[in-house]
């Protein structure tokens, strides 16, 4: 036989018997749990790991504050364990913030970071030559033919203006390679003529001295071209447009072993006095160690006595360039089959005069004109910077 099942049983039964057995049931499950009366009550109500340490000390009795954790106990184990996770945050945030205290001291195209200056003097009463580290790691360029520009913020004014460097921040791809230009730091020389209405060259006069920072961006090319595409190349240059002029010369002649693949240049420079020209000694230097590749013009507006320091420096005219400079200098298109390109850069009266005017817009060309297009030549061989 076997035993029936409790829903047989209960099935046996009444409604009413089947609702006892399940109340007195939840009676039996839900009452409090019973403790043996004995004479040392709180033994029987340890705990079993209180019981477990008592054994294992040969049945000791446990002091008081053994018994359960301290108030003080707690506070100290807390307290550890907040410092050590503050402490692994704050590790972890130093290292954030300092990986992107790197990020931003490193030049960049379209994002300021600030830079500081290191020296500075003034190389006439208006004008500064500024010298700044810039850390960075630029792509060569497999061109000689190259010019750049970095832009400086003003901070309160929120205005941006191009400067040209007097030397490329991007190294040459050519041979025989610098590793002076590979480095990722680099001093930049920015020359900064103070103008009456100029905000930005005020704001940059005035914060010149040592320890200033200045805030960067770049570089930006400015005029390229491939390289062994030109045979002959000409700049025009007046006032502080003879850096783009500086720059090119720097990287065409810097650390050359040799002349055979470099072009010609050919130098005209325009200045109102000696007393107003940028670095003349380093351009007739140029001019001596390259004789047979390079060619210096200097024409200056007025003539005053000169001084010990520009005693020795050749002065081709005094006046203003015209017409018949420009023939004899530059000549005629389509004298030869030289490859010549035609670089002007200066103030707005200079390039309207001899290249013609540039256009409106950011950047923009404008059409031919001036003395260069009554001499034959055409807007791809010129350009106005």
């Amino acid at each position: 036989m076997y035993a029936p099942s409790i829903e047989n049983q209960l099935a046996s039964h009444s409604t009413v018997e089947m609702v006892n057995y399940y109340h007195r049931l939840f009676l039996v499950c839900s009452a409090p749990p019973h403790y043996p009366r004995t004479k040392n009550l709180r033994l029987a109500t340890r705990t079993y790991s209180q019981l477990r340490y008592q054994s294992t000390h040969h049945n000791r009795s446990l002091p008081e504050d053994r018994r359960k954790p301290s108030s003080w106990s707690l506070i100290i184990a807390s307290t550890l364990l907040v410092a050590v996770t503050s402490g692994t945050i704050w590790s972890y945030q130093a290292a954030s913030r300092e990986q992107e205290q790197k990020k931003k001291k490193h030049i960049r195209t379209h994002q300021y970071s600030p830079f500081e200056i290191n020296h500075s003097k003034l190389l006439t009463p208006d004008t500064a030559l500024i010298e700044l580290d810039i850390i960075g790691t630029l792509d060569p360029i497999d061109s000689p033919f190259y010019i750049e520009s970095v832009y400086l913020k003003q901070p309160a004014l929120q205005i941006e203006r191009p400067y040209t460097p007097l030397s490329s921040l991007t190294p040459s791809g050519l041979p025989p390679k610098d590793p002076a230009e590979l480095a990722s730091k680099k001093t930049i020389e920015l020359l900064v003529k103070r103008y009456q209405d100029g905000d930005m060259s005020t704001y940059l006069h005035h914060v010149r001295k040592p320890g200033n920072q200045l805030e960067i961006r770049g570089p930006v090319p400015t005029w390229w071209s491939p390289k062994d595409q030109i045979d002959e190349l000409v700049f025009i240059a007046a006032g502080t447009g003879i850096t783009p002029a500086i720059q090119l010369i720097r990287r065409i002649f810097h650390q050359q072993t040799t002349t055979a693949n470099l072009p010609k240049f050919k130098l005209i420079y325009l200045t109102r006095s000696l007393d107003s020209a940028y670095l003349l000694d380093e351009l007739q230097k140029y001019q001596s160690t390259y004789p047979e590749l390079m060619t210096f013009k200097l024409l200056v507006d007025q003539c005053v006595n000169q001084t010990s320091v520009t005693q020795n420096l050749k002065i081709d005219k005094v006046g203003r360039l015209t017409l018949s400079d420009l023939r004899k200098w530059v000549g005629n298109h389509n004298q030869d089959d030289t490859k010549k390109m035609i670089l002007v850069c200066g103030p707005d009266s200079l390039i309207c005069a001899v290249a013609g005017c540039k256009g409106r817009g950011y950047n923009s060309q404008g059409d031919l004109g001036g003395m260069l297009k009554t001499l034959g030549y055409s807007s791809d061989q010129v350009s106005k910077l």
